[in-house]
């Protein structure tokens, strides 16, 4: 640290800088909002006291009340935060935090009221008083502030409030306890509900319950046994190796089982034993983390176990005293306890089993180790349980089988065991086990909470105090360091910690802090990132997330402001910078910092998002442009700059994805408040689009001169390519490649690839439908694929749906299946909505080409579902004439006919289906007798078909009228037509109609 007003350095210790003399600046108040647990304790009756005592006798009650309360509480590590007039308020949690906070805080409450009985039977021989109490304890999130200077903790918030509240609801001598507490304690407690409780200052009533009493012995994870051990193959084969090897060799060895928190290390261990069944001598002891027991207590308890009904003075004669302390030295105790394994070992191999050995003293460590050297002629094993902590701790330790999380198939495996998860729940089943990572405690607490709160981002608080106290034990360096790695994100790297840290002027040694952390598994490297920079990522999300939640939103608001700055610097994308943006407005407008700062964050958020989204949307992944647009229009402010291009994009996305109602909300909402003319002409041709009643083309050549005079590529690409669909629709390929190839070239320079897909889909459909011959379309299509497609995968569907119907028609339906095969494996990966409409319709084409009209009308079946179900334009009325022809096929008139008529009024139809609808309409008459009405439509259909440009229309055209012809009993006129259609096929190159024709000739020269 340097001065404050001359930059001399100052020693660590120094007052005042040796320099100026100036006084060493005072420790800022660290902040930091946690878990803990309050303790509000009142004398019940103290009015009445006042009254009966003088005040000075009054006093010296009343600070022995003080100070038998005090003690309670400190024996627990609790807190006193101050004391209110006869009232104690104590938190446990602050300034250090235990995973087992609410187990003390329970534990100390209790003692409280042994205590106050001690304290009443000197009291009232004394001064003829006897004090009474009430207490209420809840556990909560919490803001709490250290002062090193004054070695004060100061918490506030609701969890405070509502252990005040649950106190005055108390009776006499009660201790009640909110429900998170309770929830806290789990089975480690016994209460009596005394229902919910209407609390003043609260809206709801809040369950409550009397606390009677807590188990001494439970352990500060509340764990679960009640299931079969998943997976740990290879960790028992270790443990049955290493007694096997004491017992062989006849010698003694020491192993510890080492992982995390509720990585399961009793449950194996338990499982292993269980197995063993009377092969051994066992012996269990459990270290603990607080309380006035011996320093070698577990091993004591452990020890008691050997000697089963033996008198407790055989553990006394050996030289182990009962209360687990060494006598007379730890030398001589470790000397009469050899002596005592060895003779157990006599008779049969000895197991030691020491759980929680992160918490033994090294008094207790070191004594293992010599007892393992000194009984090294005998069979004893002993097995030792601990976190990672203690390996930090003990650098000379060996022999550990580490246990880590379960794989994915494992923990599914458990899950299983756990829960029932129905299958609309699978996406917040998939959440849980990848937010778990493999540890049985999280995942099973993730699932309890699930189960209770049907929510997947709710942190359950045992799992909150319990990283929380891991976390919280850590070093200053090591604890800022991960803070501002929690800020930078899940994964980050050490140069961007370094980094930020240096904006905040945190003296800290990011790397060598970052190199512990490591040590201590709670960050892990990810693989190279970043060239010349060393990528890091929190080894599990929750120990992300409990860190983070841990800074105070005023410190995250700060820091990723900063960090949006640093990233900026670095180029690093608009997606990374507009949620650290993003983040830092929202936690200043939570804390009503409404000012300029705020209002600058606000757009700046709102731009990166939605420039972010653009470049998303651009490049056809939905999935993430939509949450970006989305976020980006809920920071703007309706028509201020930025915002009609954030809600049109949003506008078309919804409508993509098969949301009509929502898309079409939104870009009615740009007609009416948008200023700049070319959002208006995206949005109106937008909507047009999706009217689907053939106006687009002409709302496109009316935006077009307004796209063109502000330059705007991807507003000309969309009016080109629109144009060029109502040139399909007439029938006119050949004119619509042209307007294509324009439009594509637009697409190409914003490399805007949802116009580039479309320009290729539809140039695809004009090169099937159009008169290029099969061969030459099947080559350009392939060479289309091979220019644009590439990491494309929107433009290899859309281009591979009309090429699948082009190999069929060049007599390669293999080829055309395997093709619509890739592209329904990508179609999943897309969320365009329409896709799973017009996939099924391509792939019909395939079929009935192929001669498989039954699995044709099932696909169109398919089809005409998911086009009912988004509304789509143009589908339903397209599907409904393909069905109609197939069933005509298949023999089906009556069926044919309905399915026309459900196709609606042919009146607003264009050339290509008109002629579709009358060639159909024509044979439905032949078929039902009525020759001669049949002919006009057939002429119509012909007629139609003329209009265009398309090799297949002409030729369907002309085998309806042969049909028609052959029933009116005109045959020459039918071959005629039948050579007309097969002209028509030849010069497409169309081998299935050839073959069809050639079928047709000879049915009617047999007939």
């Amino acid at each position: 640290m340097r001065c404050a007003s001359c930059d001399a350095a100052l020693p660590a210790q120094a007052r005042f800088c040796p320099a100026c003399g100036t006084p060493r600046a005072a420790a800022p108040v660290a902040e930091k909002r946690q878990l803990v647990t309050a303790v509000f304790c009142d004398l019940v009756g103290s009015t009445a006291l006042s009254e009966r005592l003088d005040p000075e006798t009054l006093r010296v009650v009343v600070l022995r009340y003080f100070e038998a309360m005090r003690g309670q509480i400190e024996r627990f590590d609790g807190t006193v935060e101050k004391f209110i007039g006869d009232a104690v308020m104590a938190v446990f949690g602050v300034p250090v935090m235990h995973e087992d906070d609410a187990w003390r805080a329970a534990s100390a409450a209790l003692g409280m009221r042994d205590a106050l009985a001690d304290l009443n039977a000197e009291l009232e021989p004394a001064f003829g008083v006897r004090l009474r109490v009430r207490i209420g304890v809840h556990t909560g999130s919490a803001v709490a502030s250290t002062d090193a200077s004054s070695r004060q903790a100061l918490v506030s918030g609701d969890t405070v409030n509502i252990a005040a509240r649950l106190e005055q609801n108390a009776g006499e001598g009660e201790i009640l306890i909110g429900p998170l507490t309770r929830q806290a304690l789990g089975a480690a407690a016994r209460v009596e509900s005394v229902g919910p409780l209407a609390l003043k200052g609260k809206q709801e009533p809040l369950p409550a319950y009397r606390l009677l009493g807590v188990d001494a012995d439970a352990p500060e994870l509340s764990r679960r046994f009640d299931h079969p051990l998943v997976g740990r193959t290879a960790e028992l084969a270790a443990l049955d190796g290493a007694l096997a090897a004491v017992v062989d060799a006849g010698g003694a060895a020491l192993v510890t089982v080492c992982g995390e928190a509720g990585i399961g290390k009793t449950r194996l261990v338990r499982a292993w034993l269980d197995g063993l069944g009377g092969r051994v001598a066992l012996g269990v002891g459990r270290c603990r983390p607080y309380g006035a027991q011996g320093s070698l207590a577990p091993l004591a308890n452990a020890v008691r176990d050997l000697l089963g009904g033996a008198p407790a003075e055989a553990v006394l004669a050996e030289g182990l005293l009962r209360d687990g302390t060494p006598g007379p030295s730890p030398e001589a105790t470790g000397t009469a306890l050899a002596r005592l394994l060895r003779g157990f070992a006599r008779e049969r191999p000895v197991l030691l089993v020491l759980d929680d050995c992160q918490w033994a003293g090294d008094t207790l460590l070191d004594l293992l180790l010599r007892l393992t050297a000194a009984v090294r002629g005998s069979t004893v094993l002993i097995v030792c349980l601990a976190r990672w902590d203690m390996l930090e701790r003990r650098r000379d330790w060996t022999g550990t089988i580490v246990l880590d999380g379960l794989s994915v198939v494992d923990s599914e495996r458990l899950a299983a065991s756990l829960v029932e998860v129905s299958a609309h729940r699978s996406v917040e089943w998939s959440r849980i086990l990848e937010v778990a990572g493999g540890n049985p405690f999280y995942l099973e607490q993730l699932l309890a909470t699930l189960d209770e709160t049907d929510r997947t981002d709710a942190l359950p608080h045992t799992l909150q105090a319990l990283l929380g106290a891991r976390i919280d034990a850590l070093e200053h360096p090591e604890r800022s360091t991960l803070n501002l790695a929690a800020v930078v994100g899940r994964e980050f790297t050490a140069g961007q910690v370094d980094a930020l840290a240096g904006t905040v002027e945190e003296a800290t040694p990011v790397r060598a802090a970052l190199t512990a952390l490591s040590r201590r598994r709670l960050v892990e490297p990810a693989g190279a990132r970043v060239p010349g920079d060393a990528a890091m990522r929190f080894s599990n999300g929750l120990v992300h997330e409990v860190t983070y939640q841990a800074i105070t939103k005023r410190t995250r608001a700060e820091w990723h402001e900063r960090t949006a700055d640093l990233l900026a610097g670095w180029r690093a994308g608009h997606a990374a910078v507009a949620g650290h943006l993003e983040h830092a407005y929202r936690y200043r407008t939570e804390l009503g910092l409404q000012d300029p700062s705020t209002e600058a964050l606000r757009r700046r958020a709102a731009d990166s998002l939605a420039a972010a989204g653009a470049q998303a949307f651009a490049r056809s992944d939905l999935a993430w442009a939509g949450p970006l647009l989305r976020r980006a229009t809920q920071l703007y402010r309706t028509g201020e700059e930025g915002w009609a291009g954030a809600t049109r994009q949003l506008g078309e996305l919804r409508l993509a994805t098969g949301h009509a109602d929502e898309g079409r909300a939104l870009l009615a909402a740009v007609l009416a408040h948008a200023a700049e003319p070319t959002e208006r002409a995206h949005a109106e041709l937008a909507l047009a689009v999706a009217a689907g009643a053939g106006g687009a083309a002409a709302v496109a050549r009316t935006a077009l001169p307004v796209f063109a005079a502000a330059g705007d590529e991807l507003g000309q690409a969309r009016a080109h390519i629109r144009i060029a669909q109502e040139w399909q629709l007439h029938g006119q390929h050949e004119r619509a490649e042209g307007s294509l190839a324009t439009g594509l070239g637009h697409a190409s320079r914003r490399a805007a690839e949802p116009e580039l897909a479309l320009a290729l889909g539809a140039l695809g459909v004009s090169l099937w439908r159009g008169p290029a011959p099969v061969p030459a379309a099947v080559a350009r299509c392939f060479a289309l694929l091979d220019e644009y497609g590439g990491p494309r995968p929107v433009v290899r569907v859309t281009l591979s749906c009309p090429l699948a119907v082009l190999l069929a028609l060049d007599d390669r339906p293999a080829a055309a299946r395997a093709l619509l095969a890739e592209v329904a494996h990508l179609v999943e990966e897309l969320e365009f909505a329409e896709a799973g409409a017009v996939l099924p319709l391509f792939a019909a084409a395939v079929e009935a080409t192929a001669g498989a009209p039954q699995e044709a009308l099932r696909l169109l079946e398919r089809a005409a579902e998911r086009a009912a179900h988004l509304g789509a334009g143009g589908l339903p009325g397209t599907i409904a004439r393909e069905a109609a022809r197939l069933l005509l096929h298949l023999g089906r008139p009556a069926e044919a006919a309905a399915r026309l008529d459900a196709a609606g009024d042919p009146g607003g139809l264009l050339r290509s289906d008109l002629a579709d609808v009358y060639g159909l309409r024509a044979r439905l008459a032949a078929a039902a007798g009525d020759a001669a009405g049949a002919l006009e439509p057939a002429e119509r259909a012909v007629a139609a078909a003329a209009g265009t440009d398309s090799p297949l229309v002409r030729a369907v055209a002309a085998l309806d009228r042969a049909e028609v012809l052959v029933l009116a009993g005109r045959p020459a006129q039918a071959r005629a037509a039948r050579e007309s259609a097969r002209r028509a096929f030849a010069a497409k190159g169309h081998r299935p109609g050839l073959r069809e024709i050639e079928r047709l000739d000879r049915t009617v020269g047999e007939d």
